[in-house]
Parts: C-alpha cells; structure tokens; sequence
C-alpha cells in the first residue's frame, strides 16, 4: 500500500534508541494510519499514528523473532515512544493498539513544491 504522506521522527527521538529499536520504531510510524480510519475487524476508530497488530504479526512484517519483537516494542512502550493498548476482543487475545508519539506526520507534498524535485 503506497501512502500519499510522509512522517518524519526528530532526531532527539532517534538518536536515542539502538539500531534495532530505531528500526521498528520507523517501520511502526509506516506502518500507522494517516488518517482518521475504521478498523473493520476489530471495530475500533484509528486516529493517526495508530495501528492494531500483535507481537506475532508485526514479527513477520520486520522478519525478527517473535520474541526480539516482544522486547523491542517493550523498550519502546518504556521508553514512551509508543503507547499499547490490549484488544480484548473475542479471538484476538494477542492483538493489540498502538499509538505512535513523538511521530510528525506530515501532509502530502506536491512534487512542484519539494525542495529537491528529483
């Protein structure tokens, strides 16, 4: 799914972390709504920079072991980076929200408008 906006993650966020977790970090700020959106599963109103995965899920997405990303999205949650809410749902004991802070997201950019139009 190619997204019409970007998002950009300030360096004194960045600069932080180690390169594992500055890794999920970014991938989880891709991964997150840019708009307001209606999860159709799980029936819940994403706001932007959010999404609703599981440890398992998001494992396969970054190709780590289940258990490297259980830790890393942890670090992140201490580190209050992300904020997790468990989805006690039916089914869907494992899943989770999670908000991503300290995330710019920004608005789309013309390509007349860019500083560097290549």
């Amino acid at each position: 799914m190619n997204k019409p906006y970007s998002f950009s993650v300030p360096y004194d966020v960045a600069e932080k972390l180690t390169p594992k977790e500055r890794f999920v970090y970014y991938e989880l700020c891709r991964l997150a709504a840019t708009e307001p959106t209606k999860d159709t599963t799980f029936g819940v109103t994403l706001e932007p920079g959010s999404l609703i995965t599981s440890h398992y899920r998001l494992s396969k997405i970054l190709d780590y072991a289940y258990s490297q990303t259980a830790i890393i999205i942890e670090h992140l949650a201490y580190k209050d980076l992300v904020e997790i809410t468990p989805i006690a749902r039916g089914g869907f004991q494992s899943y989770y929200l999670i908000r991503v802070k300290s995330m710019d997201q920004g608005t789309k950019v013309r390509p007349e408008d860019r500083l560097f139009p290549f």
